[in-house]
């Protein structure tokens, strides 16, 4: 499962700047992500149309792999 360039900024964002490491917005990019187990839904919320994500142990694996790299 290769990580695209838009899923490693996605991961990023989530990591080290969504407030609460949530992640809010869908697209392709995130579903596979989710598919890969990467990261997982936390749900909506009321005062936002859109879905919220977080990194799961997999997907904090995953990036600091790709980070390291770097």
């Amino acid at each position: 499962m290769p990580i695209t360039k838009e899923q490693l900024s996605i991961m990023k964002h989530t990591k080290f700047r969504a407030a609460r490491g949530m992640y809010c917005g869908d697209s392709p990019a995130m579903q596979g992500l989710v598919r890969d187990g990467l990261m997982k839904s936390a749900g909506k919320v009321a005062w936002c149309p859109d879905e919220y994500f977080f990194l799961t142990p997999k997907g904090s694996a995953a990036l600091m792999e790709q980070l390291a790299q770097e």
